[in-house]
């Protein structure tokens, strides 16, 4: 379990870092995320197989290229490699001294909207993820 957890957080965190140099947009977000965990005990596949998140992001608050790390753990260092910038794709690899290795490609559909594909190898076990987002309300605000 404690494996499914730390390739999880590799990935959301590579993602984080790696998308481009815009600015996130503020406001409430909708993520859904789907991973294929070869071995993942079917208790955890359905609670982190597929799920849906909402966000907080403050008006700028967030660069896409902003670095969360939990990364900078000792032994955990990782480094991304091989970005590319086409259009509106970003695709990157990655190389942590662990061992663990992976690539991704983030689709913007304009500034509101992006979906991920992302794929990693880890001496722990290897995953597959895809996740979409989008901006659902320009804020966090409840209205009443």
């Amino acid at each position: 379990m404690k494996a499914v957890l730390l390739i999880v957080a590799t990935a959301i965190v590579s993602f984080a870092g790696c998308v481009s140099a815009q600015e996130m947009p503020g406001g409430l977000w909708e993520i859904k995320t789907k991973m294929d965990v070869p071995g993942m005990p079917p208790e955890l596949a359905g609670k982190m197989g597929n799920t849906t998140v909402t966000h907080c992001v403050k008006p700028g608050e967030r660069k896409w290229s902003e670095q969360r790390t939990p990364n900078e753990r000792p032994g955990r260092k990782c480094e991304q490699t091989d970005m590319r910038v086409e259009g509106n794709k970003v695709s990157w690899k990655m190389t942590c001294k662990d061992g663990t290795t992976g690539e991704a490609t983030v689709t913007h559909n304009g500034k509101d909207a992006y979906k991920m594909d992302m794929a990693m190898n880890s001496p722990r076990g290897n995953m597959k993820m895809q996740s979409e987002g989008k901006r659902i309300a320009d804020t966090c605000q409840k209205s009443d």
